[in-house]
């Protein structure tokens, strides 16, 4: 049942990725363009955050009581189809419907992700989980090849509109794999106490730091890497082409990089893969002084490479642990703090944004790389996965 599970668990991540690669690239450009100001792109990722804090354990605890999960979580994907389409109907002309587009995004997030974290966890096989991790990833990346190209051309010379309703469709699509799944529900409830309990377990607090750390650099890099492309140097469809294309050249790496855990290398690769893409992301700013385009190509091949293989490393590490510890106990810890991080940085960077002028992107990045220095706290858990 297990292995039925993680193919359907492939099948729909491969839809859902098709949609969700083009929103990484499309909704904070969109947002730009459409408020004039870098301030409003952190203020939509704190108010979805604020949100998801207060929902996802409540509805994680009711979908385990209601004995159907896989319910809640197709109930997610159906929010991310509706918040998709509000974005595509919003214009300056009525700017208001961002507040149920936020709204609903939020609801779409606190159904879908911690379930689809435990989903995973729980089928995943611990003795082959690097495979499997790198697997999930190199699926996501051929997606990932296609889906920025598409959406950023259809944004540049048709719409953003249109861009909304194919990620709108696609996701869609995705809804018939998770109603296949089988996912016995987890028989127990999360109270404030419990949680905070949870939160105090040795084993977690061990690497803390770790889904801290991620919070903070993940959403520095990603976002202003994508708001310093459009506003320096050039359009969306541009952004499309060059995120697609150095993603695929990532994969076969990042399929080494799963086959490298499994061989028990992980902590000195997770050591050589952190500083390798802290110097390489540290590449980004001096784009600022080198804006040519084939010097932008090869940091970001160069990047986007070592950030697949990267990701396979520390998702095999969490799964791994979270297999081994307590799945729900585990992503519980990451969710909250990994929260809490995104809500400080982004409440941070839309005060700094409002005074700062746009060029600080640049130095917001740098500052996302020096961040990455936390992942190597995950070496702490490395004893428990012999």
């Amino acid at each position: 049942m297990k292995q039925r599970n993680i193919k359907l668990f492939y099948i729909h991540s491969l839809l859902f990725q098709f949609s969700d690669s083009m929103l990484a690239i499309v909704l904070p450009i969109f947002l730009y363009k459409l408020f004039g100001s870098i301030s409003a792109v952190f203020i939509f990722t704190l108010s979805w955050n604020l949100i998801y804090l207060i929902l996802f354990i409540p509805l994680f605890n009711l979908a385990m009581h209601l004995k159907n999960p896989k319910y809640f979580m197709a109930m997610g994907v159906v929010l991310y189809v509706i918040s998709l389409w509000l974005f595509g109907q919003t214009t300056t002309e009525n700017i208001r419907l961002i507040i149920p587009a936020t709204i609903i995004f939020s609801l779409y997030i606190s159904f879908y992700w911690l379930i689809r974290h435990w989903f995973f966890s729980v089928n995943a096989d611990y003795l082959k989980i690097g495979r499997q991790i790198s697997t999930l990833s190199i699926m996501g990346m051929l997606v990932s090849f296609i889906a920025p190209i598409i959406g950023g051309a259809l944004s540049f010379l048709v719409s953003f509109n249109i861009t909304f309703i194919l990620g709108a469709i696609t996701a869609g699509f995705s809804l018939i794999p998770v109603l296949l799944f089988f996912a016995p529900p987890h028989p127990r409830s999360y109270g404030f106490k419990k949680i905070i309990r949870i939160l105090q377990n040795p084993n977690l607090k061990a690497i803390r730091s770790a889904p801290i750390w991620e919070g903070f650099s993940a959403y520095l890099i990603k976002t202003c890497w994508v708001l310093a492309f459009a506003i320096f140097i050039g359009n969306i469809m541009s952004l499309g082409i060059l995120t697609g294309v150095t993603t695929l050249l990532s994969a076969i790496l990042t399929w080494m990089a799963g086959g490298w855990f499994d061989a028990r290398k992980r902590a000195k690769l997770l050591t050589r893969l952190t500083g390798i893409r802290v110097a390489l992301t540290l590449l980004y700013p001096t784009i600022f002084f080198f804006p040519n385009m084939i010097y932008i190509w090869i940091v970001e091949t160069l990047n986007k490479t070592t950030s697949g293989m990267h990701c396979t490393v520390t998702d095999s590490y969490l799964f791994a642990y979270s297999n081994k510890i307590h799945p729900i106990h585990f992503h519980l810890n990451r969710e909250i703090y990994m929260t809490i991080t995104r809500i400080i940085s982004s409440a941070i960077l839309a005060v700094a944004f409002y005074f700062l002028p746009s060029e600080s992107l640049w130095v917001a990045i740098a500052l996302g790389a020096f961040m990455m220095f936390g992942w190597n706290s995950l070496k702490r858990s490395d004893h428990l996965l012999h």
